[in-house]
């Protein structure tokens, strides 16, 4: 889904947003000198994979929350799982890491 389809389905299922944009950020280290109006809503995403290459996972969490990898596995009954390279992640969503 492109951006705008996005904010188009938030808008149909009434469900309320608020846009920040702001540069890439690759760790919440950096995320830290960015002026945020909420900061205490804020969220990192990790792009996995599993170990066959066959599915991928995108995983939002509060922003100092860790997540251990093997646990989600358990927990969600998937595959080893591992981090999707960058290359993965412009294929598959067409993002560059960090945006």
């Amino acid at each position: 889904m492109k951006k705008e389809e996005i904010y188009q389905y938030l808008k149909e299922h009434n469900i309320q947003f608020e846009v920040t944009e702001h540069d890439a950020v690759f760790n919440m280290e950096e995320l830290t000198h960015v002026e945020l109006p909420n900061p205490e809503w804020d969220a990192k995403n990790l792009f996995v994979r599993d170990d066959k290459k066959k599915n991928y996972y995108l995983i939002t969490v509060k922003g100092n929350q860790r997540v251990n990898l093997k646990a989600f596995r358990k927990q969600h009954g998937l595959r080893n799982l591992s981090f999707a390279s960058p290359e993965d992640l412009v294929a598959m969503m067409n993002l560059k890491p960090g945006l």
